[in-house]
């Protein structure tokens, strides 16, 4: 790929994001709008409330915005960066932000800033070997389809995580193991999936830098995370921060969306039921999907697919990490970290349609210099557009606007097969690039 190309490339993909960003995305902008105005004009360490203890979770402190209601359920650090994009003009309006045009493509430039920053970061990491792969790996990252869909689109704050988890593996596997400990830190004090990406992290620091290099790594994290938290403890909101991110793990529903093995299974216990019962099951199974309650599964008999789904994710995880145990370049690296999302958004029970997003930049790594990754790359990044498409184009009743219905069966269920096979292939090629 020459220079002109790859300029080309950025030149289209910014045009399309520009075209993009006043789109009004998914509903969670309405959060973020909530989250930004109340921060820039309180300051984050109030958001989650102040005064809950490990006993008594009293967190929930709604937060208004126009008429939207919100509570604070991330990790502190993505409130801070909206805060922050929302104090100009917070300054400029003397406080009066209206819920217009002009505050959601603020908001949705967020996290396309993040975008940019990891393009840049993606050339530095690849540079080292060669310009084509440092160009390639921006063009497919610029051009893909899912990180339009996700940043412009729908406004998703993922990049806002996954630019520092990147800069994490960048860190540790170019002999900083102390920044790659706080970026990693950062990444997870943005948003709970950056989680997903610690063990890569810590797989390239103890492969290249022993434990010597993890106590520095761990001390990088300590200090980033004494650092985010510090406003917090002050105001005697820190017990507040936990339980108000622990509240996301306490979502009702078997999948939020994310079209994987739980939205299957999630779909054929409610033909198990139909049948059962003697009811048009065939009726049932070429039907809407529709998202289905634990509480419903412990009526069938099945109370612990909550359990079941973290411990599968788990395995999946952790046969990843034996599998890649060796790597200590960065292709390798960053291509376990990617099939570590992955085990999580196809075998996790609770998720939602965006969460594999943080595997595709990692995938570009990889591809970027082992070419049996590029059809994962393609695969991954076709199901992640595709499921964002349908979600961010749906109303806040569940109502489709974008059809489900033009396949026999509702296409979202095939996406999730699809999703699954594609994992399965996603590890055989893990095992043998790990083999080389």
């Amino acid at each position: 790929m020459t220079w002109k190309s790859a300029l080309a490339a950025v030149i289209v993909g910014t045009l399309i994001r520009v075209a993009a960003i006043p789109f009004p995305g998914t509903g969670d902008v309405a959060i973020w709008k909530t989250w930004a105005y109340n921060a820039s004009r309180d300051g984050a360490s109030g958001l989650y409330g102040v005064g809950a203890t490990a006993q008594r979770p009293d967190h929930y402190h709604l937060l208004h915005f126009d008429r939207y209601d919100a509570i604070a359920d991330y990790p502190p650090l993505a409130l801070f960066e909206l805060g922050a994009a929302a104090w100009p003009l917070q300054a400029i309006t003397g406080g009066r932000i209206e819920n217009n045009t002009a505050f959601t493509v603020l908001i949705k430039t967020v996290p396309v800033v993040f975008e940019a920053g990891l393009c840049v970061l993606l050339f530095v990491a690849l540079r080292p070997w060669g310009a084509l792969p440092a160009r390639w790996a921006v063009a497919a990252y610029w051009l893909n389809p899912a990180a339009i869909m996700n940043a412009s689109v729908g406004g998703y704050l993922d990049t806002l995580f996954v630019l520092p988890a990147v800069g994490a593996l960048l860190a540790a596997v170019n002999g900083w193991p102390a920044l790659a400990g706080g970026l990693i830190a950062a990444s997870v004090l943005t948003k709970p999936q950056g989680i997903f990406i610690v063990p890569a992290v810590v797989l390239a620091v103890c492969n290249l830098h022993g434990r010597t290099g993890l106590f520095r790594a761990a001390a990088g994290g300590a200090l980033v995370s004494a650092a985010v938290l510090a406003p917090f403890v002050a105001a005697g909101a820190l017990w507040n921060v936990v339980h108000g991110v622990a509240s996301q793990a306490r979502e009702i529903y078997l999948s939020m969306e994310g079209y994987n093995f739980w939205w299957m299974t999630g779909h054929f216990l409610w033909v198990g039921y139909a049948w059962q019962r003697g009811l048009d099951a065939w009726s049932v199974f070429v039907g809407p999907v529709t998202r289905i309650p634990f509480v419903r599964a412990a009526a069938h008999g099945l109370p612990f697919l909550r359990v079941a789904g973290t411990l599968l994710a788990l395995a999946g995880i952790g046969w990843g990490i034996f599998i890649g145990r060796r790597a200590r370049e960065l292709s390798l690296v960053a291509a376990v970290g990617a099939f570590s999302v992955h085990a999580y958004a196809v075998l996790g029970a609770q998720v939602h349609e965006n969460h594999l997003f943080a595997a595709m930049p990692l995938l570009v790594i990889a591809a970027a210099t082992r070419r049996r990754y590029v059809p994962v790359l393609a695969g991954v990044s076709a199901f992640l557009a595709l499921s964002m498409l349908f979600y961010v184009f749906g109303d806040e009743e569940g109502r489709w606007v974008l059809s489900r219905s033009f396949t026999l069966l509702d296409t979202t269920l095939l996406l999730a097969a699809f999703n699954c096979g594609l994992f399965v292939w996603h590890g055989a090629v893990l095992r043998a690039e790990a083999g080389r």
